[in-house]
């Protein structure tokens, strides 16, 4: 088994369950457009970038795209974005990884200063060596790949990709992961599936946050 150095966290779905927040934020999205309210189709959402989920699930014409971001996010930022919940196992488990001289970050495609501001209101920032998100205007920092590209450079780790993990609950999080050329992790816990990680060529897939300990 590959000895790893550096492992990537995605934030949603993985480090907490932040469904309640962003469910909340994307009904307020449509009731401005008077579109229905699908839950499912909202879990759906939680992982992509807001362009992508909004052009994909919600039907919204470019022209619109940058307005319903910001209605999103009025709601968000003023409401939502505290309205979740680390996993159990979580923390005790990436505290195990540190403890062992893992590094670990954070790589998420929510902004980072959303991000940043929910793992110091959840105490979580000490978890953590970097935390890489989204920026705010998500153009130059959009996909996961944007992502942790950023991340790999902020950090100077462009010689430790070959025992650096990403972690994550979605398919964006493989595909991210290995264009990059790291080595993935698919979790069960979050929003995503077994069969979606297994189309998307995950290197493990783990049910619990423990199982990750195993890995090391």
């Amino acid at each position: 088994m590959k000895s790893f150095t550096h492992i990537f966290f995605d934030f949603d779905g993985t480090i907490c369950d932040t469904a309640p927040g962003i469910c909340a934020s994307m009904q307020h999205v449509c009731d401005h457009y008077s579109l229905p309210y699908q839950k499912d189709t909202f879990l759906k959402m939680i992982g992509p970038s807001l362009e992508e989920s909004f052009t994909t699930f919600f039907k919204l014409p470019q022209s619109e795209i940058r307005n319903a971001i910001k209605v999103y996010r009025d709601y968000y930022s003023t409401k939502g974005m505290f309205e979740c919940t680390p996993y159990d196992g979580i923390i005790k488990t990436i505290e195990a990884l540190r403890s062992n001289g893992i590094k670990t970050y954070v790589a998420t495609s929510k902004p980072e200063l959303y991000t940043r501001q929910i793992a110091e209101k959840k105490n979580l920032s000490y978890l953590f060596d970097f935390i890489a998100g989204a920026d705010m205007e998500e153009k130059d920092r959009i996909n996961k790949i944007d992502v942790i590209n950023y991340l790999i450079k902020e950090n100077g780790l462009e010689n430790s990709t070959q025992t650096t993990l990403m972690v994550g609950d979605r398919n964006y999080d493989i595909i991210g992961g290995h264009k990059a050329n790291l080595k993935t992790c698919g979790v069960l816990w979050g929003f995503g599936s077994e069969s979606e990680f297994k189309e998307a060529g995950a290197d493990f897939i783990i049910k619990n946050p423990a199982e990750l300990l195993n890995l090391m």
